[in-house]
């Protein structure tokens, strides 16, 4: 994490929603594009603070974003930029559902794309060639993104045990 939120819109990170709005507000009376016409570092301060903002005037996104800064801060050795941790793609197992469920859309595509392109004559080598390449795509995707989210699960569904 190499930009603190809290900094960038002044405030402690035990301010209420309250004060980070209050505190946005004033911030972007002073750093609004139409008070500074042309000058791009204002322009990127003022997204700045709009992100900060944005993650943490919401209390979820709040919350992962304090979790994630405290567990850079614990992890990290002082001056290092080191990436905390990745969170996992299917977090839920409704995400994982989802995967499996795309993954077998996208399997059935590819099989019916290859069923067609079978009985197709494009009258052009490349282009077939292309077409098949992309029947395999999906089929291939599908298998991985069908599989994937099988996996995850069935570690999700082992870890709520």
């Amino acid at each position: 994490m190499e930009i603190d939120l809290y900094a960038t819109l002044g405030v402690a990170p035990t301010a209420t929603t309250e004060e980070i709005a209050a505190a946005f507000r004033v911030h972007a009376k002073e750093l609004h594009p139409d008070r500074h016409p042309g000058d791009a570092e204002a322009a990127e301060e003022f997204k700045s603070l709009t992100n900060a903002y944005n993650v943490l005037v919401r209390p979820a996104s709040r919350t992962d974003y304090d979790r994630r800064r405290a567990s850079h801060r614990a992890s990290a050795p002082p001056g290092s930029t080191r990436p905390s941790g990745h969170a996992p793609v299917f977090r839920t197992p409704g995400r994982a559902r989802a995967a499996i469920w795309g993954g077998i859309a996208l399997l059935a595509a590819g099989i019916a794309a290859g069923v067609v392109l079978a009985g197709l004559e494009t009258g052009d080598s490349a282009k077939t060639i292309t077409l098949w390449i992309v029947v395999v795509k999906l089929v291939v995707c599908g298998a991985l993104l069908c599989g994937f989210g099988a996996w995850r699960l069935g570690r999700l569904r082992a870890g709520s045990r």
